[in-house]
């Protein structure tokens, strides 16, 4: 998550407010909206589509390697002094052209068609399309854990903004109850009643000031949510997204067995997938390497074609002639590296890197067990502190509602009523926190199991 946290921080930091008088674009967005287009925005995972596409290319390229891997065909165009033959009376072949002056250059052309096929290469080929395909493996298993990050990301935001929103609701009724509070006061203090004094209310302006820093905190943090929010679904900034979600409730999932989950992550974590798909590209390797022990069986042929203007062609295979000929051609051979020791290293670097990756899924199988130990001990946590925060808040409405009818009476002190104040407004901040607690505990432990719990 480190880099999903560095990519929100700075769009956040970094983003401007719109210029002054330009209208923003308002949308109502459901979590699903908001995942979705997250999911079709998001840098992040835009990287990792392209990680995927150029993994595929190299497939495709690994895949025609051995397909006619050297396919060439050349064509040069040039100028040559002419030189006729003639033979003389008594058979000796010679040429009447002796100039080499500009007017005696004529035109020559060479045509050189060449192709190498290989026949067989003791798995050099079929092993590099294995790698290759592992390579599209990982990254898709690169794919699936961005996709979980992002969805993880886009959840936490879109409930901490109703969270901060539900948060401001709270204090506004906090600081409502708090002015009737210090009318009240303040009329008795007009009434000159003798119950109260100068010092209960300087106690609650204090507890006024408490509660209006409160506030303005969770303003600030509901900036800070939308904007985070914008940034991961990649909207511009001038959009304006209202959350078609009002309240805060805990999510309708039933918690399975510990056991379960571990088996789920075992078969769905992406993060396995990619480093098994790493194993299997590093044993393909090896298999290359391994095969430059054997000679490498190849066909191979090419023609060749000369022609210049004005040079006759003696039809004498004891006379050379590099300007008209025809030559084709068909071989059938074999090429051996014969530096074995190199050929070993190469082989014994690829196994120790294999086993060093091997030890790594280990050490990958019992740091996952232990984050999904871990994520599921805090949701479980997280859904016993809902059913004790409701218990509490509704203890703390009780407990508000009778000091604040005997504060009325004058039977009570502003002390108990700034308690009660306090305890009330706290519990329900609470029970909301254990909601999003609980809601985040949830997406949190579908990510550790690679399944994703809120359907």
């Amino acid at each position: 998550m480190r880099n999903l946290l560095i990519l929100f921080l700075s769009c956040v930091l970094f983003s401007t407010p719109p210029a002054m008088g330009q209208q923003k674009e308002k949308l109502i967005l459901s979590l699903r909206q908001c995942e979705a287009l997250a999911l079709k925005n998001n840098p992040l995972l835009k990287s990792a589509e392209l990680g995927l596409e150029r993994s595929r290319y190299q497939q495709t390229q690994a895949v025609n390697a051995g397909i006619l891997p050297k396919f060439e065909l050349k064509n040069i165009w040039s100028t040559i002094p002419r030189a006729r033959a003639e033979f003389t009376d008594t058979g000796v072949l010679t040429s009447p052209d002796t100039s080499t002056g500009f007017s005696d250059l004529r035109l020559l052309t060479e045509v050189d068609f060449s192709i190498v096929q290989p026949l067989f290469t003791f798995g050099k080929f079929s092993n590099l399309s294995k790698a290759a395909s592992f390579g599209v493996d990982a990254s898709q298993a690169n794919i699936e854990k961005t996709t979980a990050e992002v969805r993880l990301m886009t959840r936490q935001l879109y409930w901490g903004l109703i969270l901060g929103k539900e948060l401001t609701i709270v204090i506004e009724d906090a600081r409502k109850e708090i002015q009737k509070a210090e009318d009240k006061l303040n009329e008795k203090l007009d009434e000159g009643d003798e119950d109260v004094s100068q010092e209960d209310l300087f106690k609650l302006q204090i507890f006024k000031y408490e509660v209006n820093k409160r506030h303005r905190e969770t303003l600030k943090n509901i900036s800070i949510a939308a904007a985070g929010l914008n940034a991961a679904l990649g909207l511009p900034k001038n959009t304006q997204v209202e959350l078609s979600t009002e309240y805060l409730e805990p999510l309708e999932t039933s918690i399975d067995s510990l056991p379960n989950y571990l088996a789920l992550a075992q078969q769905n974590r992406p993060e396995l997938a990619q480093l098994q798909a790493g194993l299997g590209a590093n044993r393909a390797l090896i298999g290359v390497s391994k095969s430059d022990f054997y000679p490498q069986f190849f066909l191979a042929g090419g023609v060749k074609y000369n022609y210049a203007q004005d040079r006759d062609d003696p039809n004498n295979p004891f006379v050379y002639n590099p300007t008209n000929f025809f030559r084709p051609g068909v071989l059938l051979g074999f090429k051996l590296n014969l530096n074995f020791l190199q050929t070993r290293d190469k082989v014994r670097l690829g196994e120790a890197k294999y086993h060093e990756l091997a030890y790594k899924e280990k050490l990958l199988v019992e740091k996952i067990n232990l984050d999904v130990q871990k994520k599921y001990l805090e949701l479980i946590a997280a859904e016993k502190n809902i059913r004790e925060s409701e218990k509490a808040l509704k203890a703390s409405k009780n407990w508000l509602r009778s000091v604040s009818m005997t504060f009325d009476l004058g039977l009570t002190e502003v002390k108990e009523l700034i308690d009660a104040f306090k305890a009330n407004s706290t519990m329900r901040g609470e029970h909301l926190k254990n909601i999003y607690e609980f809601n985040t505990k949830v997406a949190e432990l579908s990510v550790a199991i690679g399944f994703d719990l809120y359907q």
